[in-house]
Parts: C-alpha cells; structure tokens; sequence
C-alpha cells in the first residue's frame, strides 16, 4: 500500500530527479516471486510523454523494469508502448477525470504482436493508466498477463479489490 516512507520515496524518485531510488524500488520488486506462470514475458515499462521525459529526464517505470526484470531474468522493451498524447498529471484527478484524461493516449508497437507482456509501473490509483495501456497492447495483438507496481493507493476508495 502506498503510504508512509514508501510515499517519500516514490515521490522524491519522480519529482525531484532521485532516480537512484527508482533503481532501488526497482531491485526491491525483482526480489520478490515472479509474478507470472507459464512462459517468461517481457516487461513493459509505462511510458511518459515525451514532453514529461523531457522535462524530468527519465522514466522512473522504466528504471523499475529494467531493474525488475533484470532480477526475474525476463527481457524488458522499453519502446514497445508509447504515451503519444501529453496529458495532465493523473494525481490531481478523480477516478472518472483519469479514465477520461488517458483515453486513447497510449499506442503499442507492431513488435508486440504474439508476445505475453508484465506492465510496469511505479503507482497503481484508479487502474485507469494499467487499462489503457492493456488496450493499446491488446489492439496490437499483444497478450498481457499481468502488472506489477510498487504501490497501490486506497483500493477501498475506488472500489477495487486488494
């Protein structure tokens, strides 16, 4: 759950240039069991828009899944999903302004077809980033498996199941 010193930690990594920390949260979710049966997938970073990565100057998600990944043995594609729309930050917003705000921002690439991807992310709210990112992979013909963050806000108050 998010909250407390986790809550410093991811916020000091994405806002004030601490990537390090993103690296170390990254290690720390590598650490735990992989989060998959079958067939190893690949690890999807969700992306930033290139506005915002130019802006801060790294993907926090995308160090996550490097690191993650390198720990679970898995290979990880960074340019397989693209935020191709600047939208405003999601934190502010509402559960219904966040699905509406990441509508159609995302787009998979061609490379993704047939493969069973992990979606990465630092922080799961309202789910509405994850179901879109699915939607952009799945158009593609991907197949994702499943998502891993390294925290989750108040499941109780938008409904969804710890």
């Amino acid at each position: 759950m998010y909250g407390g010193p986790l809550t410093e930690l991811i916020y000091q990594s994405k806002y004030h240039g601490v990537w390090p920390i993103a690296a170390l949260l990254g290690q720390q979710l590598g650490a735990l069991p992989r989060p998959w049966m079958g067939p190893s997938p690949v690890a999807v970073p969700i992306p930033l828009s290139r506005r915002r990565l130019a802006r801060r100057g790294y993907n926090q998600s995308a160090i996550i899944a490097r690191m993650a990944a390198r720990h679970w043995g898995i290979s990880m594609r960074e340019r397989w999903l693209e935020k191709i729309r600047n939208t405003p930050r999601q934190a502010a917003l509402g559960r219904a302004s966040r699905r509406e705000n990441l509508s159609e921002s995302f787009r998979a690439n061609r490379a993704v077809a047939h493969q069973r991807v992990i979606l990465l992310d630092d922080i799961m709210t309202s789910g509405s980033t994850l179901r879109e990112a699915i939607r952009a992979i799945h158009c593609c013909g991907g197949q994702v498996i499943g998502a891993a963050v390294i925290a989750r806000v108040g499941a109780s108050a938008y409904g969804l199941k710890p």
